[in-house]
């Protein structure tokens, strides 16, 4: 029996031991470009008590360029960097509401927008706002449209794409599309992972009004958020939701 605690003891210390070896190979200082030590606009540093401190652009609103730095708490699971395992992740929240009010040949659409706003973990308030870009598709992600503003400015950079079937909205944030039989809408704006879809009730229906809900934390600090670290680089970013390295 002593000889069985003996080696179940030693068995213990080892995989303690390699893991600390394989959590030390982590350690480090990581950016998307440091020419000068110092990375542009993501930079990833983690410490060996297991902290780590992150600079990055507004996970919410990247297209603001708005910088924020947070601390907090990493693992190592699976090869992959979690940062703030113990934080979970909070969801947008999208309802919609149906009815039927006598268009013959349209549909009408009404989208609201608000934020609830988390300070420290707790509830601070919820706030309608006035979205910059909101993606609807109906039925078929090919048949969408970009809802946006007049004022909105559709290339900040060069090479980015021209935004097509894009619909400028007032104040009412209303608009109307062509009457068909629609089965399902989804919805992607900032803040989404990717798009959420809802399923429609009533196939007579020639109103739809949206509620999308994103809920953020003052601070930005990432949430149970995965980083794939190979080499020297650090992958953060995530594609539908999921971080992919190159």
């Amino acid at each position: 029996m002593k000889q069985m605690c003996y080696i179940f003891t030693v068995f213990l210390l080892t995989l303690n031991l390699q893991a600390q070896i394989n959590v030390s190979e982590y350690v480090g200082k990581y950016g998307d470009w440091m020419p000068n030590g110092n990375a542009l606009i993501t930079e990833l540093e983690l410490l060996s008590n297991g902290t780590f401190k992150l600079r990055t652009t507004d996970n919410a609103y990247p297209q603001t360029f708005k910088n924020y730095t947070n601390k907090g708490n990493w693992i190592l699971k699976d090869g992959e960097v979690i940062l703030n395992p113990n934080l979970k992740r909070r969801q947008p929240i999208v309802n919609i509401i149906e009815n039927q009010i006598g268009l013959k040949d349209s549909i009408e659409l009404k989208v609201n927008h608000y934020i609830e706003v988390y300070e420290n973990e707790k509830f601070i308030k919820r706030k309608k706002t006035e979205f910059e870009l909101l993606t609807l598709y109906f039925n078929k992600k090919r048949k969408y449209k970009h809802l946006t503003r007049e004022w909105w400015k559709e290339r900040s950079c060069a090479w980015a794409p021209r935004i097509r079937n894009r619909v400028n909205l007032d104040s009412t944030n209303t608009f109307k599309i062509a009457k068909k039989h629609i089965e399902r809408i989804g919805i992607y704006t900032y803040g989404f992972t990717d798009f959420i879809e809802l399923k429609i009730e009533n196939k007579n229906s020639d109103y739809y009004e949206i509620d999308v809900v994103l809920p953020i934390d003052k601070e930005r600090m990432p949430r149970n958020k995965k980083v794939i670290i190979k080499g020297n680089r650090a992958y953060f970013y995530e594609i539908k939701g999921k971080v992919k390295s190159h």
